[in-house]
């Protein structure tokens, strides 16, 4: 063997130890970040399994069981199918529920989105204080929902209400309406407040669309002629059109299951006037005590929203894949 044949062995020999102890600190080194994040991944894990999965499966469970004051103790009641279902769909009362949260769901997603695109058009314009202004529209999102609720019913009252006494003081109206007694305008009422709510979201999600219209396209429809309408619909729209998708997805997710607003003004009154599924379902549940009619109706709202997500899905895909494109 020649020297340099017996140093290269050597040298092999002497650098065993090394990769042998290189490769035994990759593992720990990867193994620790396994671990890492599986630490991570169990609080969230937990606070997923006890605030979503359990409720949602007691909640199945007691669906499908004939539950009432005196059973809803124990886990296990009279079994009872699907009569629980049958017993509330049937229900006239809970049709029109039915009928009613989509209305409200329509007429507040539609009204949210067309404030929402008119406001974030404006603050896409320059103009004194626009970044104090789009601060203040964020207001109504920053509330709980129980207190724009109440805060709605203050301004609704029929004698000493702030909407009232601006309408007799303008000679609009001799007599005070009852907005909250009478159940078209306590429908309407609701109605005006979810949409108040609304509004800082669709604002918040257009405006940050329209930063990415390119300004040479606005540019260019200009000088080809294209008034501010044409612009808008043929160049503006269609490109912020993803963005538009989504947030109509999510608002009807938000929206279809709206509780806390209608509790604060309305309580589903008058003669469950205004009472929307996710208001009839605690109705049936903790004031007339039927558990499981209770239980089906929110089974019911919850297959309402999960279809709804596999759409918005495949949008946000469709969105990150014309973005990449």
């Amino acid at each position: 063997m020649t020297r340099s044949a017996a140093t290269r062995a050597e040298n092999a020999r002497a650098t065993q130890p090394v990769r042998a102890s290189s490769k035994a600190t990759s593992t720990r080194v990867a193994r620790f970040r396994r671990w890492s994040r599986l630490v991570f991944l169990v609080p969230a894990g937990l606070y997923v399994l006890f605030a979503f999965a359990l409720p949602v499966a007691y909640n199945l469970l007691l669906s499908f069981q004939q539950t009432g004051p005196a059973t809803i103790s124990t886990l296990f009641a009279p079994f009872a199918g699907l009569a629980n279902y049958k017993l509330v769909l049937s229900n006239s009362t809970t049709q029109d529920v039915i009928v009613r949260t989509f209305l409200f769901t329509a007429g507040s997603l539609f009204f949210q989105f067309l404030i929402g695109l008119a406001l974030a058009l404006l603050f896409s314009l320059r103009f004194p204080l626009r970044r104090l202004a789009r601060s203040l529209v964020i207001i109504p999102w920053l509330l709980p929902l129980l207190i724009t609720g109440l805060t709605f019913q203050y301004l609704l009252q029929l004698e000493a209400g702030a909407v009232n006494r601006i309408l007799q003081f303008l000679g609009i109206i001799d007599e005070p309406i009852g907005f909250l007694l009478t159940p078209n305008w306590a429908f309407v009422s609701i109605l005006v407040a979810n949409i108040w709510i609304g509004i800082p979201f669709f604002t918040v999600l257009l405006f940050s669309a329209l930063q990415d219209v390119p300004i040479e396209l606005r540019e260019a429809a200009m000088i080809d002629g294209a008034n501010a309408w044409q612009r808008l619909t043929r160049v503006t729209i269609p490109i912020i059109r993803p963005v538009i998708e989504v947030a109509f997805v999510l608002g009807f997710v938000f929206t279809v299951k709206v509780f806390d607003v209608v509790i604060g003004l309305t309580q589903g009154g008058p003669a469950n006037t205004t009472q929307i599924m996710a208001t009839w379902a605690y109705n049936l549940t903790f004031q007339q005590f039927d558990y499981g009619a209770g239980a089906a109706l929110n089974t019911v709202l919850l297959i309402i929203a999960l279809l709804v997500a596999p759409i918005y899905i495949w949008l946000n895909r469709q969105w990150l894949r014309g973005g990449q494109s």
